[in-house]
C-alpha cells in the first residue's frame, strides 16, 4: 500500500527554500570543519602512525570520495532528506531503509557527541590560561555543558539562521589556521631543513600497517558528517543541482585544506612531544600555538570554539531531520515529528539530540576519566556506523539507476564508483574497526568493537520487530520520499 496523496499533503514537511549553494557548501564544510578537523585529529594521529598526518588525511579523502560522487549522482535525481534510508527503501527493501535510517541516525548522533567533548577540552585550556579557579574535570563538565545550551538555542531558531551562523564562524577559523600556518613556515624557513616533505613519505610510519589504519580511522571520522547535506534536502533551494555541487566541491575543499596545513603543523614539534601530549589529554594544538605565537594562543582557543560551535550545530540539524524523517513516516514516536514555529523546527527532535550529547557525554567522562579519551572513544565508534551508512549509500547508487531509473544509469558513476566505494568501505570496517579496534587495548578498543556491534544488533532487532509486527508501516512510500524517475 502507498501514502495517498492526501496523506502526503497532510504530511509535515520542513521549511523550503531556506538554504543556498554557498550555505549548502558552508554546511559540509562546517560539519567536517577545517580548523576542527586539526586541531582534534592531529596529535591523535600522529600519536597512532608517526609524522605522517597529510598522508593520512588524504588517504582518508580517496576512501571517502566514491562515496561522495555516489551521493551527489542520487541526490541530482532524488534529494531526499531520509538519505540513504530513502534510497535504500526504494531500491532494495523498507526493511533495509529502516535499517538505514537507524544506522544513520545513530551515526550523526554520535558525530554530535564528540564535539561538546572536544568543546571540554578547549574549554579547560581557557581556564588555564586565565589560571580561574575551575580545572580539570570540572572544567571538561562546565564547557560541554555550555555549549549544547548555545547549540540548542541557535538550531531552535531554524535551518536558515544556523547555516548563516555556520558560515560566519567558518571564515573566521580558516583565516586564523592559515595565519598560525603562516607564522609556522616563516619560522622554520630560517632554520637549515626546516621546511621539507618528510610527512609524506611513507616510510615515516612508526607503528605499521595496524597503526598507520588506526589513523585511517581518526582521518576518517574528519570527513565524517560531509553528507549532512543530503538530509538539508527538502530545505535547499534547487537541491538537484546545488546538494550534489556542494558535497563534490566541500570535501574536496576541506581535504586539500587539511592535507597543506597538517603538513605544516607536522613540521613544527617532534613526534615525541606530540605522543607526550596526546598521553596527558592535551590537544596538542594549544602549545604549539604557544610556541609561536606565545599569550596569541588565546586567538587559537577562541577559534576552537567556532569551530566546534560550527560542527554542533551541523551535527543536531543533521540528526534531528533524520529522527523528524523516520517520525514522520511513523516509525518513530510521533512527538519527534512536530514542527514548531514560522521556522517550521523539529524542536522535539532538536531537544532529543542535544540531551542525548549532554547524558552520554556526561557518562563517558565519568567512566574513562580523560577528555581526549572520551572523545576518541566516540570517533572511533561513529565511524563505524558512517562506514555502514557509506555502504548503503554505494548500493543504491548502483540499484537505483537500475531498477528505478535506468535511462540515466552510466557505467563509471553508477557502477565502477559504487563498486569501489562499496569495497572501501567494507575494507575499511574490516581493517581498521575489527582489526586495529580490537588488538587495542579495552578502554578506547575492543570497548568500542564490542558496543558497537551490540547497538547494531539492536537496530536489526528493532528493524524485524516493525517487519513482522508493524508491517503496515513498511507498505507506504520511503521516508521523505524519493520521486521516482524524476530529474527535474
Amino acid at each position: 500500500m502507498r501514502q495517498s496523496p492526501s496523506d502526503h499533503a497532510a504530511t509535515p514537511r520542513l521549511k523550503a527554500d531556506v538554504i543556498g549553494p554557498w550555505g549548502l557548501t558552508a554546511l559540509v564544510i562546517g560539519i567536517t570543519s577545517p580548523a576542527i578537523g586539526l586541531y582534534a585529529m592531529w596529535g591523535p594521529i600522529e600519536a597512532a602512525t608517526g609524522p605522517v598526518a597529510p598522508l593520512v588525511f588524504l588517504a582518508a579523502m580517496a576512501i571517502t570520495l566514491p562515496t561522495v560522487l555516489s551521493y551527489a549522482s542520487l541526490n541530482r535525481h532524488a534529494p531526499s532528506a531520509g538519505a540513504a534510508a530513502a534510497w535504500l527503501w526504494t531500491t532494495l527493501s523498507p526493511t533495509t531503509g529502516l535499517i538505514a535510517g537507524l544506522v544513520m541516525m545513530t551515526y550523526f548522533v554520535m558525530a554530535a557527541i564528540t564535539v561538546p567533548l572536544m568543546f571540554g577540552l578547549f574549554f579547560r585550556d581557557l581556564m588555564d590560561w586565565l589560571h580561574a579557579p575551575i580545572q580539570g574535570m570540572a572544567s571538561l563538565v562546565i564547557g560541554l555543558l555550555v555549549e549544547s545550551a548555545i547549540v540548542a538555542a541557535i538550531c531552535l531558531r531554524g535551518a536558515e539562521i544556523s547555516i548563516k551562523t555556520t558560515m560566519r564562524l567558518l571564515l573566521i577559523e580558516m583565516a586564523v589556521v592559515l595565519a598560525l600556518s603562516a607564522t609556522i613556515l616563516w619560522v622554520k624557513a630560517g632554520q637549515p631543513g626546516g621546511i621539507n616533505l618528510t610527512p609524506f613519505i611513507p616510510s615515516r610510519i612508526t607503528a605499521g600497517p595496524a597503526g598507520f589504519w588506526a589513523a585511517i580511522l581518526l582521518g576518517m571520522l574528519c570527513f565524517s558528517g560531509f553528507d549532512v547535506v543530503a538530509t538539508a534536502a527538502e530545505e535547499a533551494k534547487a537541491p538537484r543541482d546545488h546538494v550534489p555541487r556542494a558535497l563534490v566541491l566541500g570535501v574536496v575543499t576541506v581535504a586539500l585544506f587539511w592535507a597543506a596545513n597538517v603538513w605544516v603543523l607536522t613540521l613544527s614539534t617532534p613526534l615525541d612531544k606530540v605522543i607526550e601530549y596526546n598521553a596527558d589529554g592535551l590537544s596538542a594544538i594549544t602549545p604549539v600555538a604557544r610556541a609561536y605565537w606565545g599569550q596569541g594562543e588565546l586567538v587559537v582557543i577562541a577559534t576552537a570554539f567556532t569551530g566546534l560551535t560550527a560542527i554542533y550545530i551541523a551535527s543536531v540539524q543533521g540528526a534531528s531531520r533524520i529522527i523528524f524523517a523516520l517520525a514522520r513516516h511513523h516509525l518513530l514516536p510521533a512527538p519527534f515529528a512536530r514542527l514548531s514555529g514560522a521556522g517550521k523546527v523539529p524542536r522535539v527532535a532538536v531537544l532529543a539530540v542535544v540531551m542525548a550529547c549532554v547524558v552520554t557525554g556526561l557518562a563517558s567522562l565519568a567512566i574513562l576519566r580523560n577528555g581526549v579519551d572520551s572523545f576518541v572513544w566516540w570517533s572511533n565508534a561513529l565511524v563505524f556506523f558512517a562506514a555502514l551508512t557509506y555502504t548503503g549509500v554505494n548500493v543504491a547508487n548502483l540499484l537505483y539507476f537500475r531498477r528505478v531509473l535506468p535511462s540515466e544509469f552510466g557505467w563509471v558513476r553508477n557502477l565502477v564508483v559504487p563498486v569501489v566505494g562499496v569495497g572501501l568501505n567494507l575494507y575499511l570496517i574490516y581493517a581498521a574497526f575489527f582489526v586495529s579496534l580490537w588488538s587495542a587495548p579495552f578502554r578506547t578498543g575492543r570497548s568500542v568493537v564490542v558496543a558497537c556491534l551490540a547497538l547494531f544488533a539492536v537496530e536489526l532487532i528493532a528493524a524485524v520487530w516493525v517487519r513482522v509486527f508493524r508491517r503496515r508501516l513498511l507498505a507506504t512510500s520511503a521516508p521523505i520520499g524519493v520521486e521516482a524517475g524524476s530529474g527535474a
